[in-house]
């Protein structure tokens, strides 16, 4: 084992816990929070720029954002458990292995999806809850989301393995430029060249082109840098196993999240047209910049408590999770009030508050709201069973937030409040879920931390 390679070790698993935590978190959290900016200026430029049917058509294709999200999530989250669980063991050409499987897979998974998604746009589209007033709008931005899938993919994927490669800072930092670049390319290509849904999609298409040049520029010409390819006893199958079985909940988690705004477009459609599933655009995308809060929490305890359980520093992974459930608390409870208080304001910043929207929205945000509440500690929870490799129960949380209790609660309150009753669904489904979070952490704890 390298000098580096020790020093780094050592600094993840000697390091002061909150002087360790809070260093990753500010660089995770800036991290999140650019990707969930660029999504909102999206959101705001086509609101502005489009108006409310673009921002309907927007909902309709982020399905199959969470779908490609997802996928890079649970290469990234799986590849990357293994990797960190690898070299608190001591074993860096294993971790390497690992790297290498998860590299290959996602690159090539992630082009053949995208070529047969921009091929199969418009079924797709019809699938999602499009009609033909916004069909041709959907198309626009479909065709380029799914055709740069492999962008979206390699981008998140990278993003997780550079973290895990002691280097938050430089996903920060590329996160910064390309959020940056994104709305500069959003303003000129919506209202300079007129060029609608699929300038907004190009924009963001570019944007994550150059953070991977970013990360692969800065980070692996580095000399410190401890992610390399290693070709030879690649045992493919087997370590594929392990990355997906680690990553799966990751997948589950986003691919529910497109599950939701699927069914909830269907249903708010139906129920209460256009003016609905705008205001649930709103919410979905506000949504994107206090998920930034969680995952930015996410991506900083999956490493520091991967590495940690590999050396069998049970008291430090404790302390590691305490401090995150701390922080995502007291965020989700500013993350309330804001709701609670400012509901027209949350419209007004993304269109035109009309008073058929702002009726909606002013029912819709402070309900759905609630949901904050449980909600970080749910998805932390999650990503903390998957650090320690317990993907079971990593699955039952994400199943139990997307599917298991989410899909009869919507059916159940929507044929019984109509409209109304689609807003509580999310709250209700979180609150249901942290009862069984709060059951397997305490398992969790006297199977594989307990003193």
């Amino acid at each position: 084992m390298s000098n580096t390679t020790e020093n780094s070790s050592a600094v993840l698993l000697n390091q002061p816990v909150k002087k360790l935590f809070f260093q990753y978190f500010r660089s995770n959290l800036v991290s999140s929070m650019m990707l969930a900016v660029y999504i909102l200026f999206d959101t705001i430029f086509i609101g502005w720029g489009i108006g409310s049917q673009g921002l309907a058509a927007l909902n309709i294709t982020l399905p199959c954002y969470s779908l490609e999200i997802g996928f890079a999530q649970m290469m990234g989250m799986g590849g990357a458990t293994a990797l960190s669980i690898c070299r608190g063991q001591g074993n860096d050409t294993d971790a390497n292995r690992y790297f290498t499987v998860s590299v290959l897979f996602a690159s090539a998974v992630s082009l053949i999806v995208g070529i047969l998604g921009a091929v199969f746009w418009r079924p797709i589209a019809y699938l999602g809850g499009a009609d033909e007033s916004i069909i041709e709008l959907v198309g626009d931005y479909l065709r380029i989301l799914n055709g740069a899938a492999i962008v979206f993919v390699i981008n998140n994927f990278l993003g997780v393995f550079v973290r895990n490669d002691h280097d938050p800072q430089r996903v920060m930092a590329a996160g910064i430029i390309s959020c940056l670049l994104n709305i500069v390319l959003d303003y000129l290509f919506i209202f300079v060249f007129d060029w609608g849904m699929a300038g907004a999609a190009g924009a963001t298409a570019f944007s994550g082109f150059i953070s991977i040049l970013i990360m692969l520029i800065t980070h692996f010409f580095k000399k410190d840098c401890r992610l390399k390819f290693c070709f030879s006893q690649l045992h493919l199958f087997s370590r594929l196993k392990r990355i997906v079985q680690n990553g799966f909940p990751s997948l589950i988690a986003e691919c529910s999240s497109g599950l939701i705004i699927l069914l909830f477009n269907i249903q708010l459609m139906e129920k209460g047209g256009v003016a609905a599933v705008t205001c649930y655009s709103i919410i979905s995308n506000v949504a994107y910049l206090f998920l930034a809060v969680y995952n930015g929490v996410s991506a900083t305890i999956q490493p520091l408590c991967s590495v940690n359980m590999g050396a069998g520093n049970c008291k430090r992974v404790k302390s590691f999770f305490r401090l995150g459930s701390i922080t995502v608390l007291v965020s989700s409870l500013a993350f309330v009030l804001v709701g609670e208080l400012f509901p027209t304001v949350i419209v007004s910043i993304f269109t035109e508050p009309t008073p058929e929207v702002v009726a909606v929205a002013m029912y819709a945000i402070r309900i759905y709201f609630i949901a904050y509440l449980p909600m970080g500690f749910n998805i932390i929870s999650a990503t903390f069973h998957q650090s320690l490799e317990s993907s079971r129960e990593a699955t039952m949380i994400s199943l139990g937030r997307g599917l298991i209790f989410l899909i009869p609660v919507l059916f159940s309150l929507s044929a019984l409040f109509g409209v109304n009753g689609i807003w509580a669904t999310v709250p209700v489904s979180e609150m249901l879920t942290l009862v069984m979070c709060l059951f397997l952490l305490k398992r969790l704890f006297a199977s594989k931390l307990s003193d």
